[in-house]
C-alpha cells in the first residue's frame, strides 16, 4: 500500500540526489544546521520537526522547531509525541536477535516449522523454503499490503494473529525466496508474531520488557495512549489539514510513537553496538548482522547495500562511509533514523507532516556528518565484457504491489549508458543520470552511495539480471518498450478523438435524426470501449487520493469493477463490428480507424488482463 502512497520514493530520491554536498554554503557549526533546517521547515511549511545528534558519547543536540498544534499554537518540544512508522520494524529484528543469542531461534528456521498455523504459500517450499531471515530481510518474495485489508477492524485491541489471520492471500512467493528483495509490512508481523509465539507473551509487552524500559523509553509506545493524547503532535496533510490517528493493522510494522529525545536512546544504542547507558542489552554480532544484507542474489555476487535484518544500509556520495537505519512514513508523518558505525554518529528526524522536508534535511544532516571527511580516490577498474554490454532498457522486476506493475512497468524502467570507463544509468524519459564504476568483473561502485551497490546476476527465473541496490531489472528490447509507449499513447489519443467526435453524431442518433446505418453502427461499441477505459483510469486516479475508497464496498470500488468488467465486452464487440461490416459500404477512413482503434484496445484489454485488472475487485483482492 506504501507504493500506492508513493511514500517510499524518499528513499528513492536520497539515493539519487547527488548535489548536496557541493554547496560551499553548508552548515559548518550546530547554530548554522539549526538556521538551515528551520529555514527548510519554514519553507516547506513543516509543522515541527524533532532532529537529533547522537555520537558515542551520547546525544549531543536533541530540539524539536515549530508547532505540535498550528490551531493552538502548542511549542513542540524534545518530548513531543510523533509515529515513527515504519521505524517500529527495526524492534522485530531485535528481538528476534535477542532470542537468537538466547538460543530459542536461529535465522534458518524455516517459517513452517516455527508457526505452522500461519498460512502462506510457496511453490518452491521444498528447495527453497521461507526461512525466518527472508521475513526480516524482504525476500519471501510476499506482496505488500492488500487492498482488501483496509476492511479490517484496525484498533489498539485488536490483537496480532487476527490481523495476520484477515487476509493471508499477500503472503504467496512470487519468486523463490532468498532470490530478490520487496519492502512489505506483512513479513516483519509474521516476524513478530513467532516472538509471541516463542515467548509466550504478547509481542507489545516483549518489546517493552526488552528494549524500551532498559532504553529508558518510558512513554514510546504501540498504542494511542493518555501520554500521546497530551504529547502526541498534531498530525497534518501536505495541505495543512489535520489527520486523523492511524490505527495500524499489523502494529509491528509501523505503529510506534516516540519523542526526539526517547528516540536518540535507541540511536545511542546503535552506535554504542548494542549497549546503552553502560548496560549490554545485545551482543555487537547481533547488530553487526542486522546491518548486513545477505539474502538477495546481490548480495551473494558482493553488493553491500540494501535491506539488512529490517535495517536499510546506504551511502553518501563517494565518502565510502556506510550507513545504517530506517525510515518511517504515511499520510502526516515521517520519521528517519541513520547512524554510520565508522563515524559513531547520527541522526533521528520526525515531523508531523509528509512533505518532503525530512529529505532535505536528511541530506543536510548526513553532509553535516561528514563535513570533515574527504571523498575517496578512487581508480576504476577497465569494465569487463559483460558491463561494457549494459547498455539498454530495464524494466524492473521485484514489485512491492504487484497490482501496480501495470504502471511501474513505464514509471520505474531506466536506460545505461557506458562511457569513458563509466556506467550510467537514467529514467528511461530522463531526469538524474549515475556515474557507476567498476571495482570487479561483475561489480560497480554507486558514485552517489560509494559502496559497491550494483551487480549482474543470474536469477533462477529471469536468468541475467542486474541488481542495483535492492531493486532487479532485467533488459528488455528497445523496441519493444518505445513500441508500447506509442501504442498507448495513440491509444490515449484516438480516445480522446473518438470521445470528442461522438459529441457530432451521438445526440443526432438519440433524436432520430441520422439512421442506423454500418457507418454509425460500426462506431458505437469502440465509443463504448474508450468512455469505460476513460473511467477506469479516472476511478484509479480518484481512488489513488484515499486510498481505503478502492479496498471497501462503495460507489468507486463498484464502478472500477463493472468498469473492468465491461471494457474487455465492448472491445471484443468492436472487434466483432469490424469483421461483421467489412463488406458494408462504409468510409474508409471510418472503417479503417474503427480497426485500428479497435486492435489498440484488444492490445489494451490483453495488457491489463495480464497485470490482474480485468474485473478488479478492490474489496476482495
Amino acid at each position: 500500500m506504501k507504493l500506492l502512497l508513493r511514500i517510499t520514493s524518499l528513499f528513492t530520491l536520497i539515493l539519487f540526489t547527488p548535489f548536496l554536498h557541493a554547496d560551499p554554503t553548508l552548515p559548518k557549526t550546530l547554530d548554522q544546521l539549526k538556521d538551515a533546517i528551520e529555514k527548510i521547515r519554514k519553507d516547506s511549511n513543516t509543522p515541527a520537526i524533532g532532529i537529533a545528534l547522537v555520537n558515542r558519547d551520547g546525544p549531543y543536540w536533541i530540539e524539536a522547531l515549530g508547532e505540535a498544534n498550528t490551531e493552538t499554537h502548542v511549542k513542540a518540544n524534545e518530548n513531543t509525541m510523533f509515529p515513527i512508522a515504519s521505524i517500529s520494524k527495526m524492534f522485530v529484528s531485535l528481538a528476534v536477535l535477542k532470542l537468537v543469542e538466547e538460543g530459542k531461534l536461529r535465522l534458518d528456521d524455516e517459517l513452517k516449522d516455527l508457526v505452522p498455523k500461519i498460512n502462506f504459500e510457496n511453490q518452491w517450499e521444498k528447495t527453497n523454503p521461507v526461512r525466518l531471515v527472508n521475513l526480516l530481510e524482504n525476500t519471501t518474495g510476499w506482496d505488500d499490503v492488500h487492498l482488501a485489508e483496509i476492511n479490517f477492524k484496525k484498533s489498539d485491541s485488536s490483537s496480532l494473529k487476527s490481523a495476520l489471520d484477515f487476509h493471508p492471500d499477500s503472503r504467496t512467493s512470487r519468486w523463490i525466496p532468498g532470490t530478490r528483495y520487496a519492502y512489505n509490512s506483512i513479513a516483519p508481523a509474521v516476524a513478530a508474531y513467532i516472538v509471541e509465539s516463542m515467548t509466550g507473551k504478547k509481542y507489545e509487552n516483549y518489546i517493552k520488557e526488552n528494549f524500551f524500559t532498559p532504553l529508558d523509553m518510558k512513554s514510546t509506545t504501540f498504542y494511542k495512549t493518555s501520554d500521546y493524547d497530551t504529547h502526541g503532535a498534531v498530525l497534518y496533510n501536505a495541505n495543512g489539514t489535520p489527520e486523523k490517528y492511524n490505527f495500524a493493522q499489523y502494529r509491528p510494522s509501523g505503529s510506534i510513537n516516540s519523542s526526539t529525545k526517547e528516540m536518540a536512546n535507541l540511536l545511542q544504542f546503535f552506535i554504542q553496538r548494542g549497549e546503552f547507558s553502560g548496560h549490554k542489552i545485545l551482543d555487537k554480532t547481533s547488530i553487526d548482522r542486522m546491518e548486513k544484507p545477505t539474502s538477495t542474489l546481490g548480495a551473494a555476487a558482493g553488493i553491500t547495500s540494501g535491506y539488512g535484518l529490517n535495517n536499510f544500509t546506504k551511502g553518501f556520495e563517494d565518502f565510502g562511509y556506510d550507513f545504517h537505519g530506517h525510515d518511517g512514513g504515511g499520510t502526516g508523518s515521517f520519521s528517519e533514523l541513520m547512524y554510520s558505525p565508522a563515524l559513531g554518529q547520527g541522526y533521528v528526524i520526525l515531523t508531523n507532516t509528509n512533505n518532503g522536508a525530512a529529505w532535505q534535511i536528511s541530506q543536510l544532516l548526513m553532509s553535516y556528518l561528514l563535513k570533515n571527511g574527504q571523498k575517496k580516490t578512487s581508480v576504476p577498474l577497465p569494465l569487463g565484457n559483460k558491463l561494457s554490454s549494459l547498455p539498454g532498457v530495464y524494466v524492473q522486476l521485484n514489485y512491492q504491489v504487484e497490482i501496480m506493475r501495470f504502471a511501474s512497468n513505464i514509471e520505474n524502467a531506466i536506460k545505461i549508458s557506458v562511457e569513458n570507463n563509466r556506467v550510467h544509468r537514467s529514467p528511461v524519459f530522463g531526469g538524474w543520470l549515475s556515474n557507476d564504476y567498476a571495482i570487479g568483473e561483475n561489480l560497480l561502485i554507486d558514485s552517489w552511495t560509494g559502496l559497491p551497490s550494483i551487480a549482474i546476476v543470474n536469477d533462477p527465473i529471469a536468468g541475467e539480471t542486474l541488481q542495483v541496490n535492492g531493486e532487479l531489472y532485467k533488459r528488455i528490447p528497445a523496441l519493444l518498450f518505445f513500441s508500447g509507449i506509442v501504442l498507448f499513447l495513440l491509444l490515449i489519443l484516438s480516445t480522446i478523438i473518438n470521445i470528442i467526435f461522438s459529441i457530432t453524431w451521438v445526440p443526432r442518433l438519440l433524436l432520430g435524426k441520422i439512421a442506423k446505418s454500418a457507418s454509425i453502427k460500426i462506431r458505437i461499441w469502440p465509443l463504448l470501449a474508450s468512455l469505460t477505459v476513460a473511467a477506469i483510469f479516472l476511478l484509479i486516479a480518484f481512488g489513488g487520493k484515499n486510498i481505503t475508497v478502492l479496498g471497501s464496498v462503495n460507489w468507486v470500488s463498484i464502478s472500477l469493477f463493472l468498469s473492468s468488467v465491461l471494457y474487455p465486452v465492448f472491445t471484443v464487440m468492436s472487434l466483432m463490428r469490424v469483421y461483421k461490416y467489412r463488406h458494408e459500404a462504409i468510409g474508409r477512413l471510418t472503417y479503417w480507424g474503427t480497426a485500428a482503434f479497435s486492435v489498440l484496445h484488444v492490445l489494451l484489454v490483453v495488457y491489463l488482463t495480464y497485470f490482474g485488472l480485468t474485473g478488479f475487485r478492490g474489496w476482495a483482492e
